[in-house]
């Protein structure tokens, strides 16, 4: 089985990246000020022999130090970057190899419980393209609202100026916390697909979520996540770096349960090395 996407890859020290952290450490010794800067603000694609040996450094560090907000402020700098604004057009084929056919059962079961919940607000975080966000307003009945919150401004511009939207969806670029903390409203189905939550550290989550549930009910999340091949949620509710990508395996069923919500739903699919999980989850 590949590792690609695992714990392990994510802790791994192979000669190459043993030789990397060391130049790494050296250089970072000596240029404490560059340091500091790039541990504030991580590039996540550094140009240059120094700031690519500090990141190199930084991103060992950060993983045997739990430094989890170092991480967060890496996944922001790709995601507001180039990497965000390419995501969608390399990745459009997603919306019918995965989310349509993959996830089909867990798209019923959303379509069921939200029969019972009655949600009359959509809010997806994490966006990009807005192929979902514009089928589940046109596919849960009562959606008064529809916004789609994403950190990428290129990306939020092409959305906002394509006609190829449902015209109850608005578009917005934020950071999906800072949004919801100010925005979120009662009564709303909360959408995140293929991968977004892993890119907030727990902290942040057990925020969002505690906010939802005690401050927004009645609520609905429905949350399609990939996870670590060998992240094994009965050992731990740890969120754990994972892949090359140093994202976090989240213990979703912990998470929702223990910030207030009741898991309805639960389905896994697998891959060859990683997997995706569902969860739709209501407030209690």
């Amino acid at each position: 089985m590949s590792s690609l996407l695992s714990i392990e890859t994510a802790s791994e020290a192979s000669l190459k990246k043993r030789t990397a952290e060391c130049i790494g450490r050296i250089v970072s010794t000596l240029s404490p000020g560059r340091t500091k800067m790039l541990y504030e603000t991580p590039q996540s694609t550094p140009s240059g022999f120094v700031d690519k040996a500090i990141m190199a450094f930084l991103k060992r560090n950060a993983i045997q130090n739990h430094q989890e907000g170092f991480f967060e402020r890496l996944h922001k700098d790709f995601w507001q970057g180039k990497g965000g604004e390419v995501f969608s057009s390399n990745c459009d084929n997603r919306f019918n190899d995965l989310f349509l056919t993959r996830q089909k059962d867990d798209i019923t079961a959303l379509k069921k419980t939200c029969l019972e919940t009655k949600p009359k607000h959509l809010v997806e975080f994490g966006c990009s393209g807005g192929a979902v966000l514009n089928y589940l307003t046109q596919s849960i009945e009562g959606i008064d609202s529809a916004t789609g919150i994403e950190i990428n401004q290129e990306q939020v511009r092409r959305n906002q100026t394509s006609d190829e939207f449902d015209s109850r969806i608005d578009f917005v670029c934020d950071d999906g916390g800072d949004w919801l903390l100010a925005n979120g409203q009662p009564q709303s189905l909360f959408v995140s697909n293929g991968g977004v939550l892993e890119y907030f550290r727990r902290e942040r989550l057990d925020q969002m979520l505690t906010h939802i549930s005690q401050q927004l009910g009645p609520a609905t999340f429905f949350a399609i996540e990939p996870v670590a091949c060998d992240h094994d949620f009965d050992q731990t509710n740890a969120s754990i770096p994972f892949g090359n990508e140093l994202s976090f395996s989240h213990n979703y069923p912990n998470l929702f349960q223990s910030n207030g919500f009741d898991v309805v739903h639960r389905s896994v699919v697998e891959f060859e090395s990683w997997k995706m999980l569902a969860i739709i989850a209501v407030t209690r």
